[in-house]
Protein backbone atom coordinates (compact mmCIF):
# COMPACT_ATOMS: atom_id res chain seq x y z
CA UNK A 1 0.00 0.00 0.00
CA UNK A 2 1.86 3.59 -0.63
CA UNK A 3 0.96 6.09 0.96
CA UNK A 4 1.92 9.75 1.04
CA UNK A 5 3.88 11.03 3.95
CA UNK A 6 2.27 15.09 3.92
CA UNK A 7 -1.13 13.28 2.91
CA UNK A 8 -0.63 10.88 6.42
CA UNK A 9 0.90 13.81 8.13
CA UNK A 10 -2.33 15.75 7.32
CA UNK A 11 -4.85 13.17 8.26
CA UNK A 12 -3.22 11.77 11.39
CA UNK A 13 -3.57 15.54 12.62
CA UNK A 14 -7.33 15.88 11.14
CA UNK A 15 -7.96 12.52 13.37
CA UNK A 16 -6.00 13.40 16.70
CA UNK A 17 -9.10 13.80 18.71
CA UNK A 18 -8.18 15.04 22.06
CA UNK A 19 -4.88 13.76 22.20
CA UNK A 20 -2.19 16.31 21.64
CA UNK A 21 0.67 14.50 19.30
CA UNK A 22 3.20 16.04 17.45
CA UNK A 23 3.54 16.08 13.82
CA UNK A 24 5.37 13.02 13.39
CA UNK A 25 3.08 11.09 15.56
CA UNK A 26 -0.22 9.36 14.90
CA UNK A 27 -3.38 8.15 16.73
CA UNK A 28 -4.25 4.77 16.81
CA UNK A 29 -8.24 6.45 15.58
CA UNK A 30 -5.32 8.53 12.75
CA UNK A 31 -4.66 4.95 11.10
CA UNK A 32 -8.09 3.61 10.99
CA UNK A 33 -8.62 6.38 9.48
CA UNK A 34 -5.84 6.46 7.02
CA UNK A 35 -6.25 2.56 6.32
CA UNK A 36 -9.59 1.82 6.74
CA UNK A 37 -9.15 -0.19 9.26
CA UNK A 38 -11.47 -0.55 12.36
CA UNK A 39 -9.81 1.26 15.31
CA UNK A 40 -10.02 -2.35 17.54
CA UNK A 41 -8.18 -4.46 14.21
CA UNK A 42 -5.69 -1.51 14.09
CA UNK A 43 -5.30 -2.28 18.10
CA UNK A 44 -5.38 -6.09 18.02
CA UNK A 45 -2.60 -6.05 15.28
CA UNK A 46 -0.38 -3.55 17.29
CA UNK A 47 -0.76 -5.67 20.43
CA UNK A 48 0.35 -9.05 18.71
CA UNK A 49 4.23 -9.32 18.59
CA UNK A 50 4.05 -11.59 15.01
CA UNK A 51 1.46 -9.01 12.71
CA UNK A 52 5.26 -7.01 12.73
CA UNK A 53 3.16 -3.97 13.12
CA UNK A 54 5.68 -1.22 14.84
CA UNK A 55 5.86 -0.59 18.25
CA UNK A 56 3.82 2.28 20.05
CA UNK A 57 5.60 5.42 21.11
CA UNK A 58 3.05 5.72 24.43
CA UNK A 59 -1.01 4.43 24.72
CA UNK A 60 -2.63 4.70 21.30
CA UNK A 61 0.21 6.75 20.07
CA UNK A 62 2.85 5.42 16.91
CA UNK A 63 5.41 7.20 15.26
CA UNK A 64 4.32 8.51 11.70
CA UNK A 65 7.38 7.51 9.78
CA UNK A 66 7.04 3.83 11.43
CA UNK A 67 3.64 3.85 9.98
CA UNK A 68 3.82 5.01 6.75
CA UNK A 69 7.22 2.05 6.10
CA UNK A 70 4.90 -0.85 7.47
CA UNK A 71 2.12 0.23 5.24
CA UNK A 72 3.74 0.90 2.41
CA UNK A 73 5.58 -2.21 3.14
CA UNK A 74 2.42 -4.72 2.80
CA UNK A 75 1.13 -5.89 -0.28
CA UNK A 76 -1.17 -4.20 -2.62
CA UNK A 77 -4.06 -6.43 -2.80
CA UNK A 78 -4.77 -8.76 -5.97
CA UNK A 79 -7.82 -9.47 -8.06
CA UNK A 80 -9.03 -11.63 -5.34
CA UNK A 81 -8.15 -10.15 -2.23
CA UNK A 82 -11.50 -9.78 -0.27
CA UNK A 83 -12.28 -6.15 0.99
CA UNK A 84 -14.97 -4.41 3.15
CA UNK A 85 -16.63 -1.28 1.00
CA UNK A 86 -14.85 0.82 3.72
CA UNK A 87 -11.51 -0.96 2.70
CA UNK A 88 -11.88 -0.44 -0.60
CA UNK A 89 -12.51 3.89 0.10
CA UNK A 90 -9.40 3.68 1.71
CA UNK A 91 -7.26 2.75 -1.32
CA UNK A 92 -9.46 4.45 -3.88
CA UNK A 93 -8.42 7.63 -1.73
CA UNK A 94 -12.45 8.55 -2.22
CA UNK A 95 -14.87 8.61 1.10
CA UNK A 96 -16.14 5.93 3.10
CA UNK A 97 -19.82 6.72 2.52
CA UNK A 98 -19.36 7.56 -1.29
CA UNK A 99 -18.29 3.90 -1.58
CA UNK A 100 -21.08 2.84 1.29
CA UNK A 101 -23.57 3.99 -0.13
CA UNK A 102 -23.70 1.43 -3.04
CA UNK A 103 -23.96 -1.60 -0.30
CA UNK A 104 -27.37 -2.42 -1.99
CA UNK A 105 -26.64 -1.83 -5.80
CA UNK A 106 -27.81 -5.19 -7.84
CA UNK A 107 -23.99 -5.69 -9.36
CA UNK A 108 -22.81 -5.87 -5.82
CA UNK A 109 -25.42 -7.88 -4.25
CA UNK A 110 -25.20 -10.33 -7.29
CA UNK A 111 -21.86 -10.96 -6.34
CA UNK A 112 -21.66 -10.73 -2.53
CA UNK A 113 -20.59 -14.64 -1.51
CA UNK A 114 -21.70 -14.31 2.54
CA UNK A 115 -18.54 -17.01 2.46
CA UNK A 116 -16.33 -13.66 2.02
CA UNK A 117 -18.01 -12.66 4.52
CA UNK A 118 -15.13 -11.36 7.63
CA UNK A 119 -15.31 -13.20 11.39
CA UNK A 120 -17.52 -10.62 12.09
CA UNK A 121 -20.50 -11.18 9.35
CA UNK A 122 -19.55 -8.03 7.34
CA UNK A 123 -19.59 -8.53 3.41
CA UNK A 124 -16.63 -8.35 1.76
CA UNK A 125 -15.81 -8.59 -2.57
CA UNK A 126 -13.06 -9.46 -4.60
CA UNK A 127 -11.04 -6.74 -5.34
CA UNK A 128 -11.35 -7.23 -9.00
CA UNK A 129 -15.48 -6.59 -8.42
CA UNK A 130 -14.83 -3.64 -6.50
CA UNK A 131 -12.34 -2.22 -9.33
CA UNK A 132 -14.96 -2.85 -12.50
CA UNK A 133 -17.60 -1.47 -9.81
CA UNK A 134 -16.64 1.77 -9.27
CA UNK A 135 -14.92 2.68 -12.85
CA UNK A 136 -17.55 1.05 -15.27
CA UNK A 137 -20.84 -0.33 -13.39
CA UNK A 138 -21.13 2.69 -10.48
CA UNK A 139 -24.08 5.25 -11.33
CA UNK A 140 -23.29 8.32 -13.00
CA UNK A 141 -19.45 7.31 -13.73
CA UNK A 142 -20.57 9.58 -16.82
CA UNK A 143 -20.66 12.53 -15.10
CA UNK A 144 -18.15 15.30 -14.26
CA UNK A 145 -17.19 14.61 -10.55
CA UNK A 146 -18.46 17.41 -8.48
CA UNK A 147 -15.75 20.21 -6.54
CA UNK A 148 -12.50 21.65 -8.30
CA UNK A 149 -11.62 19.87 -11.44
CA UNK A 150 -7.98 17.81 -10.95
CA UNK A 151 -5.04 20.46 -12.16
CA UNK A 152 -3.88 17.64 -14.41
CA UNK A 153 -6.57 16.73 -15.93
CA UNK A 154 -5.87 19.56 -18.75
CA UNK A 155 -2.28 17.82 -19.54
CA UNK A 156 -3.87 14.59 -19.68
CA UNK A 157 -6.50 15.42 -22.22
CA UNK A 158 -3.63 16.77 -24.57
CA UNK A 159 -2.10 13.11 -23.50
CA UNK A 160 -5.17 11.87 -24.64
CA UNK A 161 -5.51 13.28 -28.09
CA UNK A 162 -2.10 12.88 -29.10
CA UNK A 163 -2.33 9.21 -28.23
CA UNK A 164 -5.67 8.77 -30.58
CA UNK A 165 -3.93 10.47 -33.01
CA UNK A 166 -1.22 8.24 -33.39
CA UNK A 167 -2.88 5.15 -33.26
CA UNK A 168 -2.60 3.73 -29.71
CA UNK A 169 -4.54 4.23 -26.63
CA UNK A 170 -3.11 5.97 -23.25
CA UNK A 171 -3.00 3.43 -19.82
CA UNK A 172 -2.54 4.08 -16.01
CA UNK A 173 1.21 2.57 -16.30
CA UNK A 174 2.02 5.85 -18.78
CA UNK A 175 0.37 8.31 -16.03
CA UNK A 176 1.95 7.30 -13.06
CA UNK A 177 5.58 6.81 -14.38
CA UNK A 178 5.22 10.46 -16.21
CA UNK A 179 3.18 12.40 -13.98
CA UNK A 180 4.10 10.93 -10.79
CA UNK A 181 0.69 9.75 -9.64
CA UNK A 182 -1.13 6.97 -7.76
CA UNK A 183 -3.10 4.44 -9.28
CA UNK A 184 -6.33 5.88 -8.23
CA UNK A 185 -5.87 9.47 -9.31
CA UNK A 186 -4.56 7.91 -12.98
CA UNK A 187 -7.76 6.06 -13.36
CA UNK A 188 -9.54 9.22 -12.64
CA UNK A 189 -7.45 11.09 -14.86
CA UNK A 190 -7.93 8.50 -17.57
CA UNK A 191 -11.89 8.59 -17.09
CA UNK A 192 -12.20 12.13 -17.20
CA UNK A 193 -9.88 12.35 -20.34
CA UNK A 194 -11.84 10.23 -22.26
CA UNK A 195 -15.31 11.98 -21.79
CA UNK A 196 -16.11 14.13 -24.48
CA UNK A 197 -15.76 18.08 -23.26
CA UNK A 198 -18.44 20.33 -23.46
CA UNK A 199 -18.83 21.92 -27.24
CA UNK A 200 -17.15 25.85 -27.65
CA UNK A 201 -19.08 27.97 -30.12
CA UNK A 202 -16.30 27.27 -32.71
CA UNK A 203 -16.95 23.67 -32.91
CA UNK A 204 -20.70 24.54 -32.83
CA UNK A 205 -20.00 26.78 -35.94
CA UNK A 206 -18.24 23.43 -37.57
CA UNK A 207 -20.46 20.77 -36.27
CA UNK A 208 -23.94 22.83 -37.60
CA UNK A 209 -23.44 21.70 -41.23
CA UNK A 210 -22.43 18.72 -40.68
CA UNK A 211 -25.48 17.50 -38.05
CA UNK A 212 -27.79 19.03 -41.08
CA UNK A 213 -26.12 16.81 -43.63
CA UNK A 214 -26.89 14.18 -40.91
CA UNK A 215 -30.51 15.13 -40.83
CA UNK A 216 -31.15 15.79 -44.64
CA UNK A 217 -29.74 12.04 -44.96
CA UNK A 218 -31.82 10.76 -42.20
CA UNK A 219 -35.19 12.49 -44.29
CA UNK A 220 -34.18 11.19 -47.16
CA UNK A 221 -33.66 7.04 -45.88
CA UNK A 222 -36.98 7.95 -43.60
CA UNK A 223 -34.86 7.32 -40.26
CA UNK A 224 -34.90 9.15 -37.13
CA UNK A 225 -31.85 10.96 -35.52
CA UNK A 226 -31.56 11.10 -32.03
CA UNK A 227 -29.36 13.09 -29.27
CA UNK A 228 -27.83 9.98 -27.87
CA UNK A 229 -27.01 8.61 -31.92
CA UNK A 230 -25.46 12.45 -32.78
CA UNK A 231 -23.52 12.12 -29.66
CA UNK A 232 -22.21 8.55 -30.74
CA UNK A 233 -21.20 9.70 -34.42
CA UNK A 234 -19.90 12.75 -33.51
CA UNK A 235 -18.26 12.12 -29.81
CA UNK A 236 -19.74 14.99 -28.19
CA UNK A 237 -21.71 15.39 -25.10
CA UNK A 238 -25.58 13.90 -25.50
CA UNK A 239 -26.47 17.69 -24.20
CA UNK A 240 -24.48 19.38 -26.55
CA UNK A 241 -26.20 17.29 -29.30
CA UNK A 242 -29.74 18.05 -28.61
CA UNK A 243 -28.69 20.96 -28.54
CA UNK A 244 -27.54 20.94 -32.15
CA UNK A 245 -30.52 18.77 -33.52
CA UNK A 246 -32.58 21.17 -32.04
CA UNK A 247 -30.70 24.47 -33.96
CA UNK A 248 -30.70 22.49 -37.41
CA UNK A 249 -34.23 21.17 -37.06
CA UNK A 250 -35.28 24.75 -36.92
CA UNK A 251 -32.78 25.96 -39.52
CA UNK A 252 -34.28 23.15 -41.96
CA UNK A 253 -37.81 24.28 -40.76
CA UNK A 254 -37.28 27.99 -41.76
CA UNK A 255 -35.64 26.84 -44.92
CA UNK A 256 -38.09 24.50 -46.71
CA UNK A 257 -41.09 26.37 -48.46
CA UNK A 258 -44.22 26.92 -47.20
CA UNK A 259 -47.51 23.89 -48.82
CA UNK A 260 -49.18 25.72 -51.53
CA UNK A 261 -52.81 26.22 -49.80
CA UNK A 262 -55.50 23.45 -50.40
CA UNK A 263 -58.45 24.82 -52.45
CA UNK A 264 -61.19 25.54 -50.41
CA UNK A 265 -63.92 23.28 -51.41
CA UNK A 266 -67.56 24.37 -51.23
CA UNK A 267 -69.99 23.09 -49.11
CA UNK A 268 -73.32 22.63 -50.52
CA UNK A 269 -76.52 20.67 -49.07
CA UNK A 270 -77.39 16.78 -49.57
CA UNK A 271 -80.57 17.73 -51.95
CA UNK A 272 -77.69 19.62 -54.33
CA UNK A 273 -75.00 17.05 -53.92
CA UNK A 274 -77.57 14.43 -54.84
CA UNK A 275 -78.33 16.49 -57.67
CA UNK A 276 -74.56 17.10 -58.86
CA UNK A 277 -74.08 13.17 -58.57
CA UNK A 278 -77.25 13.03 -61.09
CA UNK A 279 -76.27 15.42 -63.19
CA UNK A 280 -72.40 13.50 -63.38
CA UNK A 281 -74.18 10.37 -63.71
CA UNK A 282 -76.15 11.33 -67.01
CA UNK A 283 -73.08 13.38 -68.53
CA UNK A 284 -71.48 10.16 -68.35
CA UNK A 285 -74.22 8.45 -70.23
CA UNK A 286 -74.72 11.38 -72.76
CA UNK A 287 -78.17 11.41 -71.31
CA UNK A 288 -80.14 14.70 -70.70
CA UNK A 289 -81.33 15.67 -67.48
CA UNK A 290 -84.18 17.56 -66.75
CA UNK A 291 -85.23 19.55 -63.45
CA UNK A 292 -88.47 17.13 -63.67
CA UNK A 293 -86.15 14.23 -63.31
CA UNK A 294 -84.16 16.00 -60.30
CA UNK A 295 -87.04 16.97 -58.62
CA UNK A 296 -88.78 13.13 -58.43
CA UNK A 297 -85.10 11.60 -57.81
CA UNK A 298 -84.66 13.74 -54.75
CA UNK A 299 -88.44 14.15 -53.87
CA UNK A 300 -88.62 17.99 -53.96
CA UNK A 301 -91.17 20.09 -56.28
CA UNK A 302 -90.78 20.65 -59.93
CA UNK A 303 -89.72 24.18 -59.59
CA UNK A 304 -87.17 23.59 -56.90
CA UNK A 305 -85.69 20.45 -59.10
CA UNK A 306 -85.24 22.73 -61.89
CA UNK A 307 -83.37 25.35 -59.76
CA UNK A 308 -81.07 22.41 -58.03
CA UNK A 309 -79.92 21.53 -61.73
CA UNK A 310 -79.22 25.10 -62.69
CA UNK A 311 -77.27 25.27 -59.42
CA UNK A 312 -75.52 21.48 -60.15
CA UNK A 313 -74.54 22.55 -63.70
CA UNK A 314 -72.66 25.73 -62.09
CA UNK A 315 -71.14 23.81 -59.14
CA UNK A 316 -69.59 21.28 -62.07
CA UNK A 317 -68.39 24.40 -64.42
CA UNK A 318 -66.52 25.32 -61.07
CA UNK A 319 -64.78 22.38 -60.39
CA UNK A 320 -63.52 22.14 -64.02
Amino acid sequence: MQVDLIQARRIAQANAGRRLISEDEITTTGIAALTGLNSTTITRRAADPSSGFPARVRTGVFRLEDIVAYLCQQDAPTDDTLLRLSEFAALEEVAAPAVNQYADHPYLVQRNDPANADSKGRPRWRYRDLITFWYEVRPGKGRQPRGRPDTLLPKVQTMHAAALDAGRSLNEATLIEELGVRPPRARRLLAAAARPQPVDDDRRNILRPRVEQILREAAAHGTRVTGATLAEQLTIRVQDARALLAEAREKLRSQDPAPAPAPAQRKINPQLAKTVQLLRDARIAEKTLTGYQVAAHVGVRDRQGFRLLAQAKEHLAAEQ
